[in-house]
C-alpha cells in the first residue's frame, strides 16, 4: 500500500510516496495555498481508475492558414486547456540545442506556431494552474523529442530536460519512476502487483514520460534495464522491466496491445482523432473505440467547438474525469476523481 507525507508551500499540496504511516488524514479537507478541496475516496481510488481527455501537440497554432490539412488545428493556451477545458494530459514536442536549450515547436521553418516557444515557459503555465488548484488530478505531460540527438550529447539533453523541469517544479511535485517502483525489483513488477498510487498521493502533481523508442529510450533506460535516478517514465510494454506507461495511438489497430497494457496496470495514452481525418468527416468511430479501450488518456486535436469542422471530442460524463470503464471499482464516481467545485472553471459537457 502507498502512504504519504505532505508538504505545504507554493505548489499547495504535494505528496511524497513513502512506505510507513500516513502523517495526515487524506480524507480531511485540505487547507493549503490555492483552492481547498476534499475527496473522501482518495485512499481508495488510484491513478489506473481514471479516464481523462488530453490534447495532441498541445502547444500547436496553425500558421499555415489551413493549407496543410493534418496541421489545421489550433489549441488554446496551456493554462486555459487545464482550467476551462479540463485537459489532464498534454503533449510537448521538444527540440534540443546545446547552446539555446529546449524549445517547443512542431516542424522548424514549416509549422512553427506555438503557444510557448521555450519548454520552461510551457512548464510555468502548467505550474501556474497547479498552484491555483492543488486538488487537480495529476497532469500527465508527454515529451516527444523532435530530432535525433547525437550519442555524445544525449546525456546533456537528458540533463537539460530534467533540469528545466526541476527549475519549475519541486521534485516532490513530480511523480517519479522510483517512487512508483518502491521496494519492488522493477517498475513493471510494481505496477503489475500493486498498481499506481492512490489519488490522495498524487493530487496537485505532475508526471512526465518520453514518447520515444530506439536509441533515446535505450539510453534513458540505461540500455533497456531500468529508470533508476531518472525523472521521466518512458513508452513501454508489459514485458519491459522499466515499463509502466504505453503510448498506443490507434485504438483500433492497437486494441490488443492496449488491452494487454491495461491488464498489466500500465497507464495508456491513445488518440481519438488524427491528422484532421475524423474531424473533417465528423467521424466518431475512432473516439468511441478509444473510450471503450479503457485507455486512461485519450488525446484529441479538437477539445472544443469553433474549429470549423463538425467534430469535437469529450469524455462522456467526465467532470473532467470519468471512472475507467474497465478498471475502476464500483464505488467510483466522476466527482470522486475530480470535482469542478474544487478545480478550475471547467463546466461538465
Amino acid at each position: 500500500m502507498y502512504t504519504r507525507t505532505l508538504r505545504f508551500g507554493m505548489l499547495g499540496l504535494a505528496a511524497i510516496g513513502l512506505f510507513g504511516c500516513s502523517q495526515l488524514d487524506a480524507n480531511a479537507p485540505q487547507t493549503v495555498m490555492g483552492k481547498a478541496y476534499s475527496y473522501p475516496l482518495d485512499q481508495t481510488l488510484a491513478l489506473q481508475h481514471i479516464q481523462v481527455r488530453g490534447t495532441h501537440n498541445s502547444y500547436h497554432i496553425d500558421t499555415n492558414e489551413g493549407r496543410v490539412e493534418p496541421w489545421q488545428y489550433t489549441h488554446a493556451p496551456l493554462y486555459d486547456q487545464l482550467d476551462r477545458l479540463g485537459i489532464r494530459q498534454l503533449e510537448l514536442d521538444v527540440s534540443y540545442d546545446a547552446i539555446d536549450g529546449l524549445s517547443v515547436i512542431h516542424v522548424p521553418y514549416v509549422d512553427t506556431g506555438t503557444r510557448c516557444a521555450r519548454f520552461v515557459d510551457c512548464l510555468r503555465e502548467i505550474r501556474r494552474f497547479s498552484e491555483a488548484y492543488p486538488g487537480h488530478l495529476p497532469i500527465f505531460i508527454q515529451i516527444e523529442p523532435k530530432a535525433g540527438i547525437p550519442s555524445d550529447e544525449i546525456e546533456d539533453f537528458f540533463g537539460s530536460l530534467e533540469g528545466e523541469i526541476l527549475s519549475v517544479f519541486p521534485k516532490t511535485s513530480v511523480v517519479t519512476p522510483e517512487e512508483v517502483r518502491g521496494d519492488f525489483s522493477s517498475l513493471s513488477d510494481a505496477v503489475k502487483s500493486r498498481g499506481w498510487p492512490q489519488l490522495g498521493l498524487l493530487r496537485g502533481r505532475v508526471l512526465f514520460a518520453f514518447d520515444a523508442m530506439g536509441t533515446t529510450r535505450a539510453a534513458y533506460t540505461h540500455n533497456n534495464r531500468d529508470l533508476n535516478g531518472r525523472l521521466l517514465f518512458v513508452d513501454s510494454r508489459p514485458s519491459d522491466p522499466f515499463g509502466a506507461i504505453a503510448v498506443l495511438n490507434d485504438p483500433i489497430a492497437d486494441a490488443a496491445a492496449i488491452s494487454q497494457s491495461i491488464a498489466a496496470n500500465f497507464l495508456v495514452r491513445t488518440r481519438a482523432d488524427a491528422d484532421t481525418v475524423e474531424a473533417r468527416k465528423g467521424d466518431t468511430s475512432r473516439a468511441t473505440a478509444a473510450l471503450q479501450s479503457a485507455a486512461h488518456f485519450v488525446s484529441t486535436d479538437f477539445p472544443e467547438e469553433g474549429s470549423g469542422f463538425p467534430y469535437r471530442f469529450v469524455v462522456p460524463s467526465g467532470a473532467p474525469a470519468r471512472c475507467n470503464p474497465k478498471t475502476a471499482p464500483k464505488e467510483c464516481t466522476p466527482l470522486a476523481l475530480e470535482d469542478p467545485a474544487f478545480v478550475g472553471s471547467y463546466v461538465p459537457q
